[in-house]
């Protein structure tokens, strides 16, 4: 892959199914010249699982996040970037929040970027040509910062990428304080414990490209 340092597409990993709570689709209609036209936009979502082999396992979601906006977590261990078009780039980071890039990714590309550590993400809306690396090597633009931070507020779990992830949205308690309750039951009993709390299932579709930063 052009323009990759510091990086390596994992082999024999290349394909795990992007859960559809990441996919979401919002149906748009635009006012033209000539009458009502409908066209589909579809949200950027970035996850983050304490998994640091593959984006499964326990994580934090933040759904339909806008662009700028710093996804902020702490010492995750996989970053999924998905939802994006051809001129936006995710970018995601360690050090603290959105503080040390290590990895930018241009779609449609959908990217799980493992190797631990990972401390934010987010997008921003770029240009048309390809831009896939783990080094600052483009001149930093405004719209290339985040503007705002936001703390997670969803939970999922899976057993089976293949197969979906159980999704919980915090209301009355921190994302935190439920994702430290999620971790204090076993394997096992995860799923048994996120129906118990009112999560959803949502099923798996789509495929992503995992990266390993080293």
């Amino acid at each position: 892959m052009e323009n990759m340092s510091n990086a390596k597409l994992m082999q024999g990993q290349i394909r795990y199914p992007l859960l559809c709570s990441f996919c979401v689709l919002v149906m748009a209609t635009l006012l033209t010249g000539g009458g009502l036209q409908s066209a589909v936009v579809e949200a950027v979502d970035i996850t983050f699982f304490d998994n640091s082999g593959a984006c499964t396992g326990e994580g934090y979601t933040f759904s339909n996040i806008a662009g700028q906006t710093c996804a902020e977590v702490t010492n995750e261990g996989s970053v999924l970037i998905s939802g994006l078009s051809s001129a936006e780039t995710g970018l995601v980071f360690r050090n603290g929040g959105c503080t040390t890039e290590v990895f930018s990714g241009q779609g449609p590309t959908v990217w799980c970027i493992v190797g631990g550590d990972f401390t934010g993400a987010f997008w921003y809306q770029s240009s048309a040509e390809s831009i896939t690396s783990t080094t600052t090597s483009r001149e930093e633009t405004s719209s290339s910062k985040c503007s705002s931070v936001m703390p997670p507020h969803s939970i999922l779990f899976t057993k089976d990428s293949s197969k979906g992830a159980w999704v919980l949205k915090a209301h009355s308690i921190a994302a935190e304080d439920l994702m430290a309750q999620l971790r204090s039951v076993d394997d096992g009993a995860k799923v048994s414990w996120l129906k118990e709390q009112g999560a959803h299932f949502e099923p798996a579709s789509g495929a992503i490209a995992t990266i390993m930063d080293m």
